[in-house]
């Protein structure tokens, strides 16, 4: 019987590893790659990470700067208020009264002084609303009816008399308010209307010291021409 022994040869091992997918063994070229490779990805899973991490911290800052700049101010107290009003109110009637002024005064000095009424006191009404309006409080825009009847007294007086008549006003007008302002600046705890009572103060302090140097001015021009000249004494 012939002998059927067969010698395996590289042929049949060659098919039998095909068969059983046996992968061919990686050399260490292609290990390296692989690391490099792993390490590229996991890189740029950090820096992903990284970015979304930063991009969550600035919407969260954002919307905590928003919600505290959009937050409901704080309002002010019943004594600052009943300030604040006192304050406009007396505003709005020295800039009506300065107007008029500027229109029937005698003297070059009062309507000067009239016209620096209007601008300043202008300013100054301007910077109350707009912190009244900052801080929730709303202001009459017109004239209370003290005001008015103050506006209509005046403006039926003229020349020296009209002179005579503002500028007494004026000096009452702005001794109340230093007054006003001193004591506000010693019990308000607000830093809005502290900050606006120490930058209007000093302005008030000067209107009060010009109405002390033209009032008596004023007085005196207006006795010495109602007094009867001496021709008219001797035809008496």
């Amino acid at each position: 019987m012939p002998d059927c022994r067969c010698e395996a040869g590289p042929l049949f091992s060659s098919g039998r590893a095909r068969s059983m997918n046996i992968a061919p063994q990686k050399g260490p070229a292609v290990d390296k790659i692989d690391k490099l490779v792993f390490r590229i990805a996991v890189g740029f899973v950090g820096v992903g990470l990284l970015l979304a991490i930063v991009s969550t911290q600035r919407t969260n800052a954002g919307t905590e700067e928003s919600a505290s700049t959009g937050k409901t101010p704080s309002a002010i107290n019943s004594t600052d208020q009943q300030f604040v009003r006192r304050v406009a109110a007396s505003a709005l009637m020295d800039v009506e009264l300065g107007k008029l002024a500027t229109k029937k005064a005698l003297s070059n000095d009062v309507r000067t002084y009239g016209q620096q009424m209007v601008d300043d006191h202008s300013k100054a009404g301007d910077h109350l609303r707009q912190l009244a309006a900052k801080r929730g409080m709303t202001l009459a825009p017109k004239l209370p009816n003290g005001g008015l009847a103050t506006r209509n007294r005046l403006s039926r007086f003229s020349g020296d008399q009209f002179d005579a008549a503002y500028m007494e006003e004026m000096l009452k007008d702005h001794k109340q308010d230093v007054e006003d302002f001193r004591r506000e600046s010693r019990v308000t705890h607000d830093p809005d209307i502290r900050g606006f009572v120490t930058e209007t103060l000093p302005i008030l302090e000067d209107h009060l010291k010009k109405a002390e140097a033209i009032a008596p001015d004023v007085k005196a021009q207006r006795s010495a021409l109602q007094k009867p000249s001496a021709a008219k004494l001797k035809l008496r």
